[in-house]
């Protein structure tokens, strides 16, 4: 009788264990940016819209402004945007560099550009911390990032979060 407990104890764990394994593997930045993509894309395109009518939305006490619409404005509107936030949605297209001072420098083309005959590199400055997500996500991924302005730096990853449940 002790055998039969122990055995269907260990095959409880191992199959708890094998599950834990399996949502740990499917949960990784690609899961979040799948799972997000309609909201993204949806926050991008009334960024975008309210960006064109300089309505620009808020987030943290900062104004929130479309790459794009950015790249359009006057040295003089852009000074006055210094500090505030860009919403970039690109294409990763090149690692810059890494260490653990300066972060992670990407270069990307915006997915609204990426079928120009050139289309315009930029370069973006991560905190170190998402290297690995990066990494991962890997060259070609459309990713969404905010940028401190107006050196598009201290960049975070929009849509590849984690589960705090």
């Amino acid at each position: 009788m002790m055998k039969k407990i122990l055995l269907a104890l260990l095959i409880l764990n191992c199959q708890f264990f094998l599950i834990s394994a399996e949502n740990r593997a499917i949960k990784d930045a690609t899961f979040y940016l799948k799972r997000e993509s309609q909201t993204l894309k949806s926050y991008y395109q009334q960024v975008i819209l309210q960006s064109k009518n300089a309505q620009y939305p808020v987030f943290r006490g900062r104004k929130i402004i479309e790459h794009s619409v950015y790249n359009g404005l006057t040295n003089a509107q852009k000074n006055a945007l210094k500090g505030e936030l860009v919403l970039s949605y690109f294409i990763l297209r090149d690692f810059v560099k890494y260490s653990h001072l300066g972060g992670v420098g990407v270069g990307g083309v915006l997915v609204s550009e990426a079928k120009d005959k050139k289309p315009r590199m930029f370069y973006l400055k991560f905190d170190g911390r998402y290297l690995s997500d990066l990494e991962f996500l890997g060259m070609g991924s459309e990713l969404y990032a905010y940028c401190v302005l107006p050196h598009f730096n201290h960049c975070i990853l929009l849509g590849i979060g984690e589960d705090w449940g």
